[in-house]
């Protein structure tokens, strides 16, 4: 039985090309590039190599890129860093109900600590209001922060208009796009964004690795402390493997556009055999502006967990739109603020395909999902 990855959004296969770089990177040049010898400088070399191709792809200048840990980390950097900041202009900070946790717990974590969060609703499909954004910033507002692309839902939001409208209130503005690098384009000019996040392992580069773009001029304090690493906004011995394997991910996903137009076909085609074959079926997310490779949904009468399983049982990975929290089951937060009722809520399932993927998965998977969801509801007396 061969096995079909389709949680791409969790994570991705290490491109071979990237590790073997990384392998070279690890063994070559080992030193600590914060060394004066000549192998410290040597490693100094590829890493100052790597910030300067990360920028170049994202559209920025070498000294905007910092290296940290994750998207997470990213995150985290960029809105405790702001609001930290002594050239802050005030303790107010607005972001999303669906953002990831990295961004929903910062502003718990900022809530706790005397600052003051609004947190936008969404609608039905994951879209947030632009005019709602705009009268939510205020005088005192320091940062927004908003998703480029829902990771569960896939829903894709308009940064370029909502950065703009920041950047005309004197706001600082912060978007995670870990979802979207290799995906859809990211350009920070494009976009305006003052800061973004990206995560290496969500491209087909290496785990425990991520991004934070910093607008020059754009002031954050560091959360983390020790050296005088990344300018002084991120202490550590710099990961220079990581580094390069991030460059290089980044780079084969911007001169192979073309493996993203053939995953948005495969997509395609998964979603329109969900929607001929299975009843009960709610799509969850924009149907327009949405990754194109995400099919997320609820299936009605099915518990998401026990689909699940069972297609992993049949050796196709995919993940729940569910979580646990002590021992009981719930929808997501971001269903939850997209207002999707419990019935399809609790079978909510996300399909992510990618480079793994194969031209026969979308049926694959489809076959297995038919078969799965007619047993599943057969033993549940509550569906009609």
């Amino acid at each position: 039985m061969r096995t079909i990855f389709c949680d791409h959004n969790s994570t991705t296969r290490t491109d071979p090309r990237v590790a073997a770089a990384m392998q070279e990177v690890a063994v070559e040049y080992f030193a600590n590039a914060s060394s004066s010898h000549r192998l410290g400088q040597a490693a100094r070399v590829r890493l100052d190599e790597s910030r300067a191709k990360v920028a170049s792809l994202l559209g920025a200048k070498p000294s905007e890129i910092v290296f940290t840990a994750g998207g997470s980390e990213s995150d985290n950097l960029a809105i405790m860093g702001s609001l930290l900041s002594h050239e802050a202009r005030g303790k107010h900070f607005v972001t999303v109900a669906s953002e990831h946790p990295a961004v929903t717990a910062t502003a718990g974590w900022a809530q706790k600590n005397g600052f003051d969060v609004t947190v936008l609703p969404v609608d039905r499909e994951g879209r947030v209001g632009i005019d709602q954004f705009a009268a939510s910033l205020r005088s005192d507002t320091q940062i927004a922060s908003v998703m480029l692309a829902n990771n569960e839902v896939g829903t894709v939001y308009p940064i370029a208009e909502l950065a703009r409208i920041a950047r005309d209130r004197g706001v600082v503005f912060h978007t995670d796009a870990v979802q979207a690098y290799g995906k859809i384009p990211v350009n920070v000019n494009e976009l305006g964004v003052d800061m973004l996040s990206l995560s290496s392992h969500k491209f087909n580069g290496p785990k425990g690795i991520g991004v934070l773009y910093v607008r020059q001029r754009t002031r954050i304090a560091p959360i983390l402390f020790g050296g005088g690493q990344e300018q002084g906004r991120r202490p550590g011995t710099e990961n220079v493997p990581g580094a390069v394997g991030t460059a290089l991910a980044m780079q084969i996903a911007a001169e192979e556009p073309q493996e993203m137009r053939r995953v948005g076909k495969l997509t395609d085609e998964f979603r329109k055999l969900l929607a001929q074959q299975v009843n009960d079926i709610m799509f969850f997310g924009d149907p327009e502006n949405r990754l194109p490779n995400t099919v997320a949904a609820g299936f009605g009468g099915v518990d998401g967990e026990s689909l699940m399983i069972a297609l992993d049982l049949r050796g196709i990975c995919i993940s729940t739109g569910s979580a646990c929290h002590s021992g009981a089951r719930e929808p997501s937060h971001v269903l939850k603020a997209m207002g999707i009722g419990l019935h399809h809520a609790m079978g909510a399932i996300r399909f992510s395909f990618g480079r793994d993927s194969k031209p026969d998965d979308p049926q694959i998977i489809a076959n297995a999902v038919v078969e799965e969801v007619t047993r599943l509801r057969s033993m549940s007396p509550t569906h009609a």
